[in-house]
């Protein structure tokens, strides 16, 4: 198997796990798996907009 279809291999394994983790935490919130990444999305772009990670200078 080559290097990139390890790479593929690797990234749906990931995605796959993630997938199964929403699936789970949606049903304990009894929300749908779109609307808790909504939710999680919105939350994390309030957070960065307040103070942000990665800091911008003007050059």
């Amino acid at each position: 198997m080559g290097r990139r279809a390890t790479i593929q291999k690797n990234r749906k394994a990931c995605a796959m796990l993630v997938w199964n983790h929403l699936k789970k935490m949606a049903n304990v919130m009894g929300k749908t798996i779109y609307q808790l990444k909504h939710q999680l999305s919105s939350k994390y772009l309030v957070c960065e907009l307040k103070d942000p990670t990665i800091k911008m200078t003007v050059v």
